[in-house]
Formats: C-alpha cells, sequence, structure tokens
C-alpha cells in the first residue's frame, strides 16, 4: 500500500470514528433531554401538591386561631397522639 492509501485509509478511519463518538454523544443527549423533561414534570407536580398542602395547612391553621378551645382540644389530641407513636416505637426497639 503507498502512502497516500495509506493516509487516506487513516483518514477514513479517523472520520468514521469521529461519527460514531458524535453518533453516541448524540443518543446519551436526546436520553438526557427526555430524562429531564420527565424529571421537571415531577418537579411541577411535587409543586403544585406542596402548594395544596400549604394552602389546607393554613386552613386549618386559620380554624385553630379563630376558635382557643378548638386549639387546645387540637394541641390535647396530638400530644397523645404522639406519645402513643413514641410508645409504639419503644415497644417495636424491645422485640
Amino acid at each position: 500500500m503507498n502512502t497516500v492509501d495509506k493516509i487516506v485509509n487513516d483518514i477514513a478511519q479517523r472520520l468514521a470514528n469521529a461519527i460514531v463518538e458524535g453518533s453516541n454523544y448524540k443518543v446519551l443527549h436526546e436520553e438526557a433531554q427526555e430524562r429531564l423533561a420527565e424529571m421537571q414534570a415531577q418537579l411541577t407536580q411535587a409543586q403544585a401538591q406542596l402548594t395544596q398542602a400549604q394552602a389546607q395547612l393554613e386552613r386549618i391553621n386559620s380554624v385553630l386561631d379563630a376558635d382557643d378551645a378548638l386549639k387546645e382540644l387540637f394541641d390535647e389530641v396530638a400530644e397523645k397522639l404522639e406519645a402513643e407513636k413514641l410508645e409504639a416505637e419503644k415497644l417495636e426497639k424491645e422485640k
């Protein structure tokens, strides 16, 4: 094989390798873009759920703030539930 043929062959191999590598990067980029779009959709959904939860919490807090007796009852029940939860966790650890 003469020198020109060797040069042409080398250039052809390098070009083929560059095309394959470029194609690999293109596919990886497209997959990353798809995953990003999925994650953005999940984030949007989570933000909407958070907004709803915050609105519900604000509503509950405004009701409790409006009635001291109800707030005291709420606090009492919350403390009772927390104590029961701690007791259940303690029993579970002892097993």
